[in-house]
């Protein structure tokens, strides 16, 4: 599966928990700002730098999903393994 497709695989598990993902430029000259997991208006989401490549992207959503109960979604073998503690890219 090519990392496009493995994104889109993982935006679709986030959908299904309800967490939101934005997706935009996070390039601030005077802060550094870093993709990943936090509240907006008490909603989970995901947000994450649109310059980062597809399997960077894909990362993020990984390490944000560690964080939540997954047992009421189908995850597909790939991505189970990707998961399990100890395990990134």
């Amino acid at each position: 599966m090519d990392s496009i497709s493995q994104l889109e695989s993982l935006k679709k598990i986030a959908a299904e928990l309800s967490i939101d993902i934005i997706t935009g430029s996070l390039f601030d000259p005077e802060i550094i700002v870093k993709s990943g997991h936090c509240k907006v208006k008490g909603k989970n989401t995901i947000i994450i730098d649109s310059l980062l490549s597809s399997q960077e992207q894909s990362e993020v959503i990984i390490q944000a999903l560690k964080k939540f109960n997954l047992e009421s979604v189908y995850l597909p073998p790939w991505i189970r393994e990707r998961l399990e503690p100890d395990n990134s890219i």
